[in-house]
């Protein structure tokens, strides 16, 4: 800083006619706040000679601690400087993580939603995995309804498998074409017939933060479309928020014959960071998958062992 910082006692400035020509004054008051996740905010004031206005921009740079002691943990964030008479006033911003911490607490948005899906999709379709639901399963095995189509007990809802083989090599391919109506006159009134699509819940939870660490930072964003139990970088869920995958089923219990079970995971689907003085603002967006998570196959895991 060129200029030097002058701090007077609590009489003012202009009572005794300091001479602000040769640095900046700093004014008495000044504001604090928290807000509630270890973000820490500061306002300060200086007064300054009108002439020393043209040397804001060197001596308040982004980034940079108050020019006092007592607030190392604070970087500058936004300057702003008016002139009255002679007289420059600057309003200066800092920011910073209280503590000694990196990281401030996540602050996390949850929206559920449902979106339309295909009705293959539904966890009873083939089999009941979700007796909460229903004790029957929407239509079953393709290969298995297709020979027995017309078999009202081992097809009620009668669905219809539609099968192809392009070549006598190839095996047979089953695709689901539709729930029947009725196919008599006088058959019960099928209200399944048509059903191509339901209204599938799914949990999406919008995340911020702010860290002093560029390194978290720009892991968060290597994370976009990685999955895990919702540590993605500076993203760590704090409770109750760490708990929504162990808890997602406890009111539609799910079972399992034959398959890997429950193990529900997060996806990144975006992130972004913006420079905030000497941190960085960082969200993401992370969604909740099905039963059973999201593909290892097709999406690689942060942490797997987390």
């Amino acid at each position: 800083m060129a200029s030097s910082i002058i701090q007077p006692s609590a009489s003012t400035i202009k009572e005794f006619g300091k001479d602000l020509s040769g640095g900046y004054a700093l004014d008495q008051n000044w504001t604090f706040s928290h807000d509630g996740f270890g973000l820490v905010t500061a306002q300060f004031k200086f007064t300054t000679s009108a002439e020393n206005s043209k040397n804001i921009a060197e001596d308040w740079k982004r980034g940079t601690p108050p020019p006092f002691d007592g607030f190392e943990n604070l970087t500058l964030y936004k300057v702003t400087s008016s002139t009255n008479q002679g007289i420059c006033t600057i309003v200066v911003d800092y920011a910073g993580i209280e503590g000694n911490q990196s990281v401030t607490t996540c602050q996390v948005q949850v929206s559920s939603a449902t979106g339309q899906e295909a009705i293959e999709t539904h966890p009873n379709f083939t089999e009941v995995v979700s007796p909460r639901i229903s004790l029957k399963p929407l239509a079953g095995p393709a290969k298995y309804i297709a020979d027995n189509e017309d078999d009202l007990v081992k097809n009620p809802n009668r669905a219809h498998f539609a099968m192809q083989k392009a070549t006598a090599k190839q095996i047979v391919v089953y695709s689901f074409a539709g729930f029947l109506p009725a196919q008599k006159p006088g058959e019960p009134i099928n209200i399944k017939a048509g059903v191509r699509s339901y209204f599938k819940p799914s949990v999406t939870l919008r995340c911020m933060v702010y860290t002093n660490s560029a390194e978290l930072a720009q892991e968060t964003v290597r994370r976009v479309g990685w999955s895990n139990k919702g540590f993605f970088g500076a993203i760590i869920l704090p409770p109750p928020y760490n708990t929504l995958l162990e808890k997602a089923d406890e009111d539609l219990p799910i079972v399992f014959v034959g398959n890997p079970g429950v193990n529900r995971n997060f996806l990144c689907t975006g992130a972004s960071v913006e420079i905030f003085g000497g941190l960085y603002k960082v969200q993401a967006d992370l969604m909740m998958s099905g039963y059973i998570g999201w593909d290892k196959d097709i999406y690689p895991q942060a942490y797997p062992d987390a």
